[in-house]
């Protein structure tokens, strides 16, 4: 499932550190044979049978990127916001989720795995004129026409089906005051799955599309913890002198779900802690 991954940063982090720290012992948290295999290789790790497991197996950070985007180094330039302000549809030109679920920044972690779960694993947002400058632009242009049959056949989809849904969605959508920067009860009404909040009918053109895949941040599979970011053996006991910050650490805190900033948060906030713990660790 991982071989159509983006992977946004380094080719070159392939979690060896990861490995040799759960090879010696150290006790884990998340469970390999789905977050692991889903978001890195597909092949299982080895674990003892007493190591700790934290939230749901299937999570991790991995948000929609362009389809265009580099297979590695893609970074934030290639991240695709444009989802609250439009439909996303799969390549049966089927809309498969909510895209005004909640806030992007507390939602747009989630539409990596989305799209990953799709056919071909590929998503395609699609816009009219109307939101064009309400997000941040990528590094590539969106694909544009001037009609949604137009639009369909430029990104290889069944137009009749393409121009279905979205006759479909705009039928559903109630009228309210749209408001980007709030919960603003912008809904749709009898459709599955709806539009919660920021639902404004596809009908102005230019039409715009970018295509979406999943781009691959990290996973949630890590070495334990305690207070003092003082990795934890298999055993529960504490090592001497093994602190760990960041990502390696990251299924001590994210069981599930992910807000914007986490990520720089416990690297920070744990970096810190294991830093003045080392230090005191080495002064003794």
């Amino acid at each position: 499932m991982a071989d159509n991954f983006i992977v946004r940063g380094t080719p070159y982090n392939k979690g060896r550190v990861l490995r040799a720290l759960l090879d010696a012992g150290m006790k884990q948290v998340g469970d390999p044979k789905q977050c692991h295999s889903v978001a890195v290789d597909g092949r299982a790790p080895k674990f003892d049978a007493g190591m700790k497991q934290v939230g749901d197996p299937k999570q991790c950070h991995s948000v929609a990127v362009d389809g265009r985007a580099p297979k590695f180094d893609g970074g934030i330039v290639t991240r695709v916001d444009a989802v609250p302000f439009g439909i996303v549809v799969n390549q049966d030109a089927a809309r498969f989720y909510d895209e005004g679920e909640d806030f992007w920044p507390k939602r747009y972690a989630i539409w990596g795995r989305l799209v990953a779960q799709q056919p071909g694993q590929i998503g395609y947002v699609i816009i009219d004129s109307k939101p064009v400058g309400k997000f941040m632009p990528t590094v590539f242009p969106p694909i544009a026409a001037d009609s949604i049959r137009e639009l369909a056949l430029l990104l290889g989809l069944d137009a009749d089906a393409l121009e279905a849904t979205v006759a479909r969605f705009n039928q559903a959508v109630r009228p309210g005051t749209f408001d980007p920067g709030a919960l603003d009860g912008c809904g749709t009404e009898g459709l599955d799955p709806p539009k919660t909040h920021w639902a404004v009918r596809i009908d102005r053109p230019p039409f715009y599309a970018y295509s979406l895949r999943p781009g691959i941040t990290f996973t949630y599979l890590g070495v334990a913890v305690d207070e003092d970011a003082r990795v934890l053996l298999a055993s529960g006991r504490k090592t001497d002198n093994v602190y760990a910050a960041g990502e390696i650490m990251a299924g001590n805190i994210l069981g599930q779900g992910y807000i914007a900033g986490f990520g720089m948060t416990i690297g920070t906030v744990f970096g810190r802690i294991a830093g003045r713990k080392a230090a005191a660790h080495a002064a003794h």
